[in-house]
Parts: structure tokens; C-alpha cells; sequence
């Protein structure tokens, strides 16, 4: 990109210049999970305004990203409420909910968070890649990253970002691109993390003699965090070890899963594994669990989905339990979920594991008969 002046920097230079060129953000400096980075739409619109910048990660993670000049009064005194209130948003959202409003802002059809990851990762695997950025919307876990010229971070600025940060799983960057203008018209842009963060979680803030001080309201840094995330790897990957080694079907044609380190278990139904799947899954900051069947967006969900619809007292019957149908811009489920606080909790992993075991059950003889 070239610039024939100062002038020439303003904010639509910058949100262009990073939409294009996501390599000029340090990522990895900030949280290497997040990378790589794949642009997805500029200006997507949110209940709370226009987002500058939405990206993707072949793991189904999101970025936000904000471009603001400094120099902006504006951006000094809203710009960290502003980008929190987006995540906010999105945090509402359904997967449908978002590639809605992604396919307003590229003005294409069909799953376009998925065909951009996979035009350049054609190994993703579309379910999972769904499934993946529910979770992320679901829990609120996004990188927030502002972006801009000569950024200096204010105490009132971040005591505001601090004090509405409520419950989302987010991390937070601020990054530095310094702009140097050459006598031929072109730009080098020089990229510089100038704060992040780990998860927000609770913190206590101080302002003394101007000076922010940020202190955990429980022993917590980014190394207790990664140990936090570690052990539920562990839980998860042992509770779903010891799951799939007593988990017994009735349809015996029906594959059985593999063990995961994450929330969610899948089974993939015969004979094509594209053409639907069962997760069970805990969802433990809803206080809930539940088993959920899928049919890709393809012709076969759309006549089998009818198909199971036509039968929904039966079903419901059979499941013991009132069922959720839905059925949106080509992408079809069935959810059944089940109250129970705290559901990792050693004292309600067995309970867990009956409901699962039961339900999946259920669901294969259904789908099989």
C-alpha cells in the first residue's frame, strides 16, 4: 500500500492495511494459539456498531481487531469499552447468528467462515470447524487486539476496559504500528506489542498517584491459567477415555468415538462420516450438558431433518425429555441438554457419564431404525 502524506493515515488506511496483511500483527507475541490469522470481513455489523475487522483461525478461534489513530480523542476515552462490546455481542450469537451477518458483509452465500479456512486449509474439517466456533461464541473466547499509530495506554481507559470485562473468556493486545513514510510514496509499517493479557478473569484495580496498578482477586498469572487449562485437558481426556472404553451401542454398525482432550465427544454417523454426527458435550459456564445431533449442509440434511421432525413426539418420548429443533440457513440440529451445576465436578462426572451413555444410545437407535 502507498501514502502520499500524513494526512493519508487515518483509520481506514490502517483497518485496510491489517485486513490484507494480517502477518503484521504480532500474534504470536500476544497468544500464539490465535495464529494464523484469516481475514474474514471488514465491518461486520453487531448490535453495538460495526467491528473494523473479524478473523478466523483453522482451530475455529476469533479476533477482533480495532484500528485507531491515537491522536483521536475519540479512541483515547472509548475505544477499549467499544471493543469490548463487540465481544460482547458476538458472545450472544449463534454460529448461524454470525455467518449471517459474515455473508451480509461479503456479500457471498452459503458456509463462508468455513470456505475461507478451508480454500486456504483444505484438511479442516467443516463440523469440527463449526462446532469449534460455537464454543468460542458461546463462552466469549476471542482476542481483542487494538491497533494504531503512537497508542499510549490511559488509566481511564483501561479502569473502564477493566470494570466491564464480566465473564468473558477473552485475551486482550495492544499493539504499536509505527508508520514511516519514504520519499517515494511507499510506507513501512513496524509492528510493537505494547500491553496484553492473559484470560481476563476478576482483578482488582488501583489508581494511585495516577499510576494503574492490576492485581488478580485470586492467585492467578498466565502460568496458573496455563496450568488451569492443562488439568482440564486432563479431566477431559480421562473422563472421555474411560467413556469410550465402556460406552456399549445397541447398533452395533455404528462406529464408536474418539477419546478427546476438549468439551465435546463425536460420534460420526454411517456410512458417511460428512453427512452427520452425535457430541455430547459439557457446557460447564451454563451449567448444563447435553447431546446434540447435526447434519452437515448438504441435501442429505435436508431430507433427513424433516424426516426426524415428522416424528418429534415420538422421539421426544423416547428421549424422556422435551427436545430443541433447529433449523437455520441450511443447518440443521437436534439438542437435547440437562441442568447440572458445576458438571466436572467429581461428584458429577458419573452422572455425566449415564446421561451420555443413555443418550447416544438413544439417539443411534433412532437414527439406525
Amino acid at each position: 500500500m502507498s501514502a502520499t502524506s500524513e494526512s493519508t493515515y487515518n483509520e481506514q488506511f490502517l483497518q485496510e492495511l491489517m485486513y490484507r496483511n494480517p502477518s503484521c500483527l504480532p500474534i504470536n507475541e500476544i497468544d500464539g494459539s490465535y495464529s494464523p490469522l484469516i481475514p474474514v470481513c471488514m465491518e461486520l455489523q453487531t448490535p453495538a456498531g460495526p467491528l473494523d475487522i473479524l478473523y478466523v483461525t483453522p482451530s475455529g478461534k476469533l479476533a477482533i481487531v480495532e484500528a485507531k489513530l491515537w491522536r483521536n480523542p475519540e479512541a483515547r476515552r472509548k475505544v477499549i469499552g467499544q471493543i469490548l462490546d463487540y465481544a460482547k455481542e458476538l458472545s450472544k450469537w449463534s454460529y448461524e447468528d454470525l455467518q449471517r451477518e459474515v455473508s451480509k458483509a461479503t456479500g457471498t452465500k452459503g458456509n463462508q467462515l468455513y470456505n475461507l479456512v478451508a480454500a486456504q486449509y483444505p484438511d479442516t474439517v467443516e463440523r469440527e470447524f463449526c462446532d469449534a466456533v460455537s464454543r468460542s461464541l458461546s463462552i466469549g473466547q476471542f482476542l481483542l487486539v487494538i491497533a494504531g499509530d503512537g497508542i499510549r495506554e490511559g488509566a481511564g481507559a483501561i479502569a473502564n476496559f477493566i470494570e466491564r470485562s464480566g465473564n468473558l473468556a477473552f485475551t486482550f493486545g495492544m499493539v504499536e504500528l509505527a508508520i514511516y513514510q519514504h520519499p517515494n510514496a511507499r510506507c513501512q509499517v513496524q509492528p510493537r506489542v505494547l500491553a496484553k493479557t492473559a484470560v481476563i478473569k476478576r482483578t482488582i484495580v488501583t489508581i494511585e498517584d495516577g499510576a494503574i496498578r492490576l492485581a488478580d482477586d485470586e492467585p492467578s498469572s498466565l502460568e496458573a491459567h496455563e496450568d488451569s487449562a492443562s488439568a482440564q485437558r486432563s479431566l477431559y481426556s480421562n473422563f472421555w477415555s474411560d467413556f469410550n472404553a465402556s460406552l456399549q451401542l445397541d447398533d452395533t454398525s455404528q462406529p464408536i468415538g474418539t477419546a478427546a482432550k476438549a468439551q465435546n465427544y463425536y460420534l460420526y454417523m454411517p456410512p458417511d462420516k460428512n453427512q452427520a454426527w452425535l457430541s455430547a458435550y459439557f457446557q460447564g459456564s451454563q451449567g448444563k450438558i447435553g447431546v446434540y445431533l447435526r447434519f452437515a449442509r448438504n441435501g442429505f440434511g435436508d431430507v433427513a431433518y424433516p424426516a426426524l421432525l415428522a416424528e418429534k413426539d415420538q422421539i421426544e418420548k423416547e428421549l424422556g425429555a422435551p427436545v430443541e429443533w433447529r433449523s437455520k440457513d441450511g443447518q440443521h440440529s437436534v439438542v437435547l441438554a440437562m441442568p447440572l451445576e458445576d458438571p466436572t465436578s467429581e461428584s458429577n462426572l458419573p452422572i455425566a457419564k449415564a446421561f451420555f451413555a443413555d443418550t447416544l444410545n438413544k439417539f443411534c437407535e433412532r437414527i439406525s431404525a
